[in-house]
């Protein structure tokens, strides 16, 4: 889903367009379907479900996120 910069092969937020630094790649935050939004997109997603009293869901396929699911992938250090 993530598009490749162009100046780098790095992924890009799908929702701001900024590339995905080690610490975004780490956080699986939808699991049911994958999506990777930022670490900073992730947390407005939340403020604005919070402050709407809502839960907040993922923008790709509407599943709630559920905090106590999101996987920490563990990176390759020599990539």
């Amino acid at each position: 889903m993530n598009v490749p910069s162009s100046d780098e092969d790095e992924p890009d937020c799908p929702l701001c367009a900024e590339p995905l630094d080690a610490t975004d790649l780490q956080a699986r935050l939808c699991t049911a379907c994958s999506f990777q939004p930022c670490l900073f997109c992730y947390q407005r997603l939340l403020d604005e479900a919070g402050a709407d009293e809502a839960a907040a869901k993922c923008p790709n396929c509407r599943t709630e996120y559920d905090e106590d699911r999101i996987e920490q992938q563990r990176l390759d250090p020599q990539l």
